[in-house]
């Protein structure tokens, strides 16, 4: 049996020394002519695909025909690993050979894929997409924190991270302690919030006390041992690299796994990130994600309302008269509406289906449609956007079933050629992502992220994101739409094309079946 650090030799080093990359907008690969190296081969039957191949270059290209000129069906991960023909199809072009993947389109084996199964055993772990979040997420606590290309030696840590010994010296990531996380929402089959958010045993990075810490959130149930990690990512990228990346304070990463590392007088613990990099744990604060989420409609139906403020009451209203209640409704809490309406003292006054009434001055309203677009017909899968309101509404033909609150471009209605300001009209989505880093414009340039989930990439140049790093509900993005991971993930899940089992990324080849209607 081959050795972990011979197989990272043999398969690794070719993918990591090209995984470091900077974050960047949202594309779409341009959907080419077939080439003429093609051959053309019928796909295997399900049965056929009796084997395994897996990724060791990140963000692998799966191609319509085996043939790099043939069009882009989907991307893998580094680590990924998926069915494949028991046999390659064709050599053109393509020295290790292309493989048949389930359950479509092509990958070329040698520089983006081996067939060596022990390879996947110490590259990234690839997201769980059964929940609001489908990494571990930090964010940095200090400005230029390294992206190392290999387990750093103790010298290395010193040189990239001069502050280190006084840094370590003051952590103390046990004192810290947080609160519940979008993944501690239980969700049914839908992604539909079934109770509220539970710390348990099983949450992420909860110690033995049902505590989470900054020391313990970056714990996960099998870690690397020391002995390994760093031979592992040695061998991935010896000699090779200018040195770290450093990102700026409180740019966001995302962390699949945990091994050690020494350092002066102490092992530190690092994270392997899905592109194959390595970054100090310590240097990072727990991201959580909020767990706030929007309102499903199958039986409430329309109209809803969003509270847009904090300090907001609930009404009585009888003769004529508008009595204050004690009771106060949380910013952004969801009410159900009746659609019923009265006017007191030149005030407006909404009706909850529980039976108070509240001021429409405190309210963002999603409110039935009297008239829909040409396209709203049957199943047809819509997404009604308004950026006056920050709100998004997903429909089945003329039937709502979700509404939640977003984030737009911050100019809300100025031109997007000029300003940061979402689109308007109507678009088809393009291609679905897991994740995908973000235009460092839709954080006004502050900080970075390398892993924006849940990206549905829109026909129009921008795209659809889950958010852990803010809130939703005010405009202050570029051109994307954020919506909080939970609602993000729903969306995402219901929105075609399907990304398959194991792949990262599906691109649309035709008319996508999904239309986004972005109103002012």
């Amino acid at each position: 049996m081959r050795s972990v650090s011979a197989i990272t030799a043999g398969f690794v080093a070719a993918s990591f020394g090209l995984v470091a990359c900077k974050a960047h907008p949202v594309t779409t690969p341009a959907l080419s002519k077939t080439g003429t190296d093609e051959t053309t081969t019928e796909t295997p039957t399900a049965t056929e695909f009796n084997a395994k191949l897996v990724v060791i270059r990140d963000r692998a290209p799966v191609m319509e025909q085996p043939s790099f000129g043939a069009r882009i069906v989907g991307e893998l991960r580094l680590g990924a690993t998926v069915a494949r023909s028991a046999h390659a199809v064709s050599h053109s072009g393509c020295v290790g050979g292309w493989y048949a993947i389930s359950p479509k389109g092509f990958v070329c084996a040698g520089g983006l894929a081996t067939i060596d199964v022990g390879a996947a055993s110490w590259l990234p772990k690839g997201p769980d997409l059964s929940r609001p979040l489908p990494y571990r997420y930090g964010r940095t606590r200090t400005d230029g924190v390294p992206l190392y290309r290999k387990a750093p030696t103790a010298d290395e840590q010193a040189s990239a991270e001069p502050d280190l010994s006084k840094y370590l010296s003051r952590l103390d990531l046990d004192k810290e302690v947080y609160g519940p996380s979008a993944n501690d929402v239980p969700l049914d089959a839908r992604g539909v919030p079934t109770g509220p958010p539970l710390l348990a045993p099983t949450s992420d990075g909860v110690d033995a006390g049902n505590k989470r810490s900054g020391a313990s959130f970056f714990t996960f149930p099998v870690e690397r041992p020391s002995s390994v990690f760093p031979a592992f990512s040695r061998a991935a990228n010896d000699g090779n690299g200018d040195g770290p990346q450093k990102l700026r304070k409180t740019s966001g990463v995302a962390i699949t796994s945990i091994g050690t590392v020494e350092t002066v007088g102490r092992s530190r613990r690092f994270g392997l990130t899905p592109d194959g990099m390595i970054v100090a744990v310590d240097r990072l604060k727990p991201a959580l994600g909020s767990t706030w989420h929007g309102m499903d409609l199958e039986k409430t139906g329309l109209p809803i309302a969003f509270v847009h403020k904090n300090g907001v009451h609930t009404w009585k209203l009888h003769k004529g008269d508008a009595d204050k209640m004690d009771d106060e409704l949380e910013r952004r809490a969801c009410v159900p509406l009746t659609g019923k309406f009265r006017t007191v003292d030149g005030i407006r006054f909404e009706e909850a289906q529980e039976g108070f009434w509240v001021r429409a001055q405190d309210l963002t309203m999603v409110v039935r449609r009297s008239k829909f677009p040409e396209f709203a017909k049957g199943t047809q899968k819509w997404l009604d956007v308004s950026l006056a309101n920050q709100t998004i509404t997903a429909y089945e033909g003329r039937k709502a079933i979700f509404a939640t609150l977003i984030s737009s471009g911050r100019d809300v209605l100025g031109d997007p050629q000029q300003a940061a300001s979402t689109p308007r009209g109507t678009f088809r989505v393009r291609s679905k992502h897991v994740s995908l880093p973000l235009d460092p414009r839709e954080v006004n340039q502050v900080f970075d992220v390398a892993e924006a989930p849940w990206t549905i990439a829109l026909d129009g140049g921008f795209a659809i994101t889950g958010t852990y790093w803010s809130e939703v509900g005010e405009a202050q993005g570029f051109h994307n739409i954020a919506l909080s991971p939970i609602d993000a993930r729903r969306i995402w899940m219901w929105a075609a094309p399907e990304v398959a089992e194991g792949w990262h990324a599906t691109y649309e080849t035709g008319d996508s079946p999904t239309i986004v209607f972005v109103r002012p």
